[in-house]
């Protein structure tokens, strides 16, 4: 479950370009104590993640996070690491003119999770593309309809926006101010490839998404969710353009 939390942060939190690469910062919160750092650089061709956690006593253990896609022609690559608890677990996989490679693809996963079926990867594509295509094609509006079916590497799912009312008109973060303009919801709905008796738990996931003009364009630059014990948020702490 918490593999699925951190996954379903990160996703919204990138942004790409086409003319040069970007570097980002973002600062995750919990209980007031800032346990979570993450780097982001994304380019023409590659979007890379790294992430560490130190923990937050009794509620998540340290972890560190690489997740990667590259592009190169038609060929996508995706590649996710977590090392966690002297445990490591990597997802990785292809796709080809917009189709999954089902070489390392594994359907069955035993008897407790939700069978995969060569239909559910249809318009499916990989975590980082997706919330790159949602939240930064110039696309995203106060109307928030935007979705992307998902695979992960393991399991297959869909994130979809909702509008939802503006409880901030402002959000201040260090010497950073934003004036937020309109707020989404980013759900989550598990479709195959996990355990079935989490599908509840994971169809009620969510992030409040905070959107503010930055620069050129409008941009996700706060966002909060709640697990069963606390409240998380997320602040977006710097941008660097090369």
């Amino acid at each position: 479950m918490v593999k699925k939390f951190f996954i379903f942060f990160i996703l919204i939190f990138l942004q790409s370009s086409h003319s040069y690469s970007r570097e980002f910062s973002y600062d995750v919160y919990g209980l007031n104590i800032n346990f979570v750092n993450l780097k982001l650089n994304i380019s023409e061709k590659k979007i890379y993640s790294k992430i560490d956690s130190k923990g937050l006593i009794g509620y998540f253990f340290s972890f560190k996070n690489i997740i990667q896609t590259t592009y190169d022609n038609k060929i996508t690559e995706y590649y996710f690491n977590l090392k966690k608890k002297g445990k490591e677990k990597n997802y990785q996989f292809k796709s080809i003119n917009g189709l999954i490679d089902f070489k390392n693809v594994k359907l069955n996963k035993g008897k407790n999770f939700k069978l995969i079926k060569r239909v559910d990867f249809k318009d499916a594509i990989d975590p980082l593309t997706a919330l790159n295509k949602i939240f930064y094609s110039n696309k995203i509006n106060s109307k928030c309809n935007l979705n992307e079916k998902i695979y992960d590497g393991d399991d297959i799912y869909e994130v979809f926006l909702k509008p939802i009312n503006q409880k901030k008109s402002e959000v201040k973060f260090k010497e950073n101010k934003y004036e937020i303009r309109f707020v989404c919801r980013l759900n989550y709905k598990a479709i195959s490839g996990h355990k079935i008796k989490r599908e509840k738990k994971l169809n009620s996931m969510y992030l409040d998404v905070y959107f503010s003009n930055i620069q050129d364009g409008v941009f996700p630059v706060y966002f909060e969710t709640k697990t069963k014990i606390i409240p998380l948020k997320m602040y977006l702490s710097t941008v660097l353009n090369p």
